[in-house]
């Protein structure tokens, strides 16, 4: 028994590795060990093991296998894909798969040097956590995660948006809903390079008219993490718009200094934030 696995380029690789800005779960309930190996020879190889994110295909944490294959991923409950990274072999990516907190999987992870690998990944141990528990325990997560946001709305500062809009929208994605909010300028609903507040592009048409480049940047948060690169454009956080919106719990949108809260207020933010809620594979 196992999970199928399919090659993939992973373009930049180490760009992507070093962008990473979600780290794993303070509390770490879902594990991810095992063995990274050559398929042709059985032999145990060091490379780069990951969890990605489907939505994104951004990694969500990834770890070095040591000189015996040997790797540990922890990190909280969500969808996932498990791939693998080598120089000089295939990347390697697996279907999606759910994890629930308190989940443990043991797993033998191979990687070909040509091609997919001929086995699929072994599973060796797979502990599932009660389902009742799994669901306190991703409820009590979401609540943290999303701690101040009903505070925050209730302030009226900034707009803040539910599973209930989201419900009502005859939209499928993120970018597509924010084509509607107001004070929020879109050109390009899959990419998030081409978003900007009002404010933001104000600020930008005075700054070419003065023959000056704008400083002004929108940031953009997922789960309270930052994603955004300041002064970059990098394809994870570019991709953001394409989540559809099934995948989102809430979202909160700050339009300008005068918006930002302490949460995510930071120096090179002065145009505002995007701050996205997911529902962790609920």
């Amino acid at each position: 028994m196992g999970f199928q696995l399919n090659s993939r380029t992973f373009a930049s690789i180490s760009f992507m590795l070093s962008a990473i800005v979600l780290p794993a779960a303070v509390s770490a309930q879902v594990v991810v060990r095992g063995t990274l190996y050559d398929d042709s020879t059985g032999s145990p190889v060091k490379g780069t093991v990951m969890l990605v994110d489907p939505s994104t295909d951004g990694p969500v944490v990834h770890v070095s296998a040591d000189s015996s294959g040997q790797f540990d991923l922890k990190t909280g409950a969500g969808v996932y894909q498990i791939a693998a990274v080598k120089p000089g072999y295939t990347s390697v990516l697996s279907a999606p798969i759910e994890l629930l907190n308190g989940e443990r999987m043991t797993i033998r992870l191979p990687i070909a040097q040509n091609g997919d690998p001929q086995h699929r990944i072994g599973v060796l141990e797979h502990v599932k956590p009660d389902a009742n528990a799994a669901r306190a325990a991703r409820y009590l997560r979401d609540a943290i995660d999303m701690g101040g946001f009903d505070a925050r709305a209730a302030t009226g500062t900034g707009l803040h948006y539910t599973r209930r809009d989201f419900a009502k929208s005859t939209v499928q994605t993120l970018g597509e809903f924010l084509q509607s909010v107001p004070g929020f300028q879109v050109t390009d609903p899959q990419s998030t390079s081409s978003m900007q507040t009002t404010r933001n592009s104000a600020m930008t048409a005075v700054a070419l008219a003065n023959g000056s480049m704008s400083t002004c940047h929108l940031g953009w948060f997922v789960d309270g993490h930052r994603m955004d690169l300041p002064g970059q454009t990098d394809p994870i956080t570019d991709g953001l718009g394409t989540i559809p919106l099934d995948n989102l719990e809430a979202l909160e949108v700050f339009r300008g200094l005068s918006e930002m809260p302490p949460e995510f207020a930071e120096p090179d933010l002065r145009c505002g934030a995007v701050a996205i809620w997911t529902r962790h594979g609920n």
